[in-house]
């Protein structure tokens, strides 16, 4: 028996008129009449009433019609659920990210855009923030896991927040710094600071600025770095202190060490960066993942 059968006999149970059903279908009635006695003979009953007067359903053709309809329906919803998965699979979500800020909700929102779309591929970008702000603009990338960009960069894009960083610093284990639980902004304010690049991230000279309290041209700044591992390994070295988000605890081992600030002013926010007029499914199943875990304020 095939889902053929089973429309056939639909549009003559429906029509109760071979005549009406060929035409509806665009068949002849010889073939439409043999499908029917097909299905009859291999079902081992009797659907239809033949006679002069015209064409009736048996009572077992009005429970076979029933069935006939939700086998069609699910048969035709099968489909159109495997195109779409298809879909899904064939369009690869181009993702940016940075490497640091994101290490703590990057898996976590990965594992659940897997399950909300299963089969969909993403191909995540270590890029700094200006790169993917010019990737968004280009339409190279469909979104991005970063931090939240200045308001005035921000024109046909949107942020929408994940999780609130707390500020602190990473010192030298050796530091005086490192025995202390937490430390005030005015004590760092004046030390040696290893930063990332501005041209790479102007953001964050600004926000490090906010956060010690000083304008960006007291800031005593001892080196530039252009990552994450080099921004620690100066700081190992001696080089200065950073000033970071608490996100970066999962990365440093015992090479650095990480003390809050007293106050939890100046908060980093981390989350998803993406065209407002973006309407791509991928990009809102990935959003909706995002959103699942999302830290409230």
């Amino acid at each position: 028996m095939e889902l053929r059968h089973l429309r056939y006999f639909i549009a003559v149970a429906e029509e109760l008129n071979f005549s009406r059903a060929a035409e509806r279908l665009h068949v002849s009635q010889p073939p439409l009449s043999r499908q029917i006695r097909d299905l009859e003979a291999e079902l081992k009953v009797k659907l239809l009433d033949r006679d002069r007067q015209g064409v009736q359903l048996t009572r077992v053709g009005y429970a076979v019609l029933v069935r006939s309809r939700k086998l069609v329906h699910d048969a035709e919803s099968l489909l159109v659920e495997a195109q779409m998965m298809d879909q899904e699979r064939r369009e690869e979500l181009q993702i940016g990210y940075a490497p640091s800020p994101t290490s703590v909700v990057i898996s976590e929102i990965l594992a659940r855009y897997h399950e909300l779309s299963p089969g969909a591929r993403i191909t995540l970008h270590d890029l700094s923030n200006v790169e993917m702000m010019s990737g968004l603009r280009a339409k190279k990338l469909h979104a991005a896991l970063t931090v939240r960009p200045p308001a005035g960069e921000m024109r046909g894009l949107k942020f929408e927040t994940i999780r609130h960083h707390p500020p602190g610093i990473i010192c030298s284990p050796v530091s005086p710094l490192a025995q202390q639980r937490a430390v005030r902004p005015s004590e760092v304010a004046g030390s040696k600071l290893v930063v990332y690049r501005a041209k790479d991230f102007p953001e964050y000279h600004g926000w490090v600025s906010k956060v010690l309290g000083v304008s960006k041209s007291r800031l005593v700044i001892s080196e530039e770095c252009s990552d994450v591992m080099s921004l620690m390994a100066a700081v190992q070295a001696g080089r200065g202190v950073a000033v970071v988000g608490d996100f970066i605890t999962p990365l440093i081992g015992d090479r650095v060490r990480f003390v809050p600030f007293v106050s939890g002013a100046h908060f980093l926010e981390v989350g998803l960066l993406y065209r407002k007029s973006d309407h791509d499914k991928g990009v809102k199943g990935f959003l909706a993942a995002s959103m699942v875990g999302r830290q409230p304020k």
